[in-house]
């Protein structure tokens, strides 16, 4: 047996979701946006049990939502449109 590690990607997480268990992606998606949409302009929206990160009126990742993000990390992901999540 090969012990190297298999990678899985994002999409294949996605398609298991819809697939196998159910989940409506596109009801999700709108679920989400609707609650990032009511706090449009700031860059961090907590909702849903979660820390949506958004640039530029876009979603673009998912923190727990008992994170708190820092004031460099936001103004990083404001200013760069992006931020590593550690």
């Amino acid at each position: 047996m090969n012990d190297e590690p298999v990678y899985v990607s994002d999409h294949a997480i996605i398609l298991y979701l819809q697939l196998i268990l159910g989940v409506d992606i596109e009801q999700l998606r709108a679920h989400i946006a609707d609650a990032a949409r009511r706090h449009q302009g700031a860059p961090c929206v907590k909702a849903l049990g979660a820390r949506f990160l958004l640039v530029n009126g876009r979603v673009v990742t998912t923190i727990g939502g008992h994170s708190v993000p820092g004031y460099e990390f936001l103004t990083r992901l404001m200013r760069d449109g992006e931020a590593e999540v550690v």
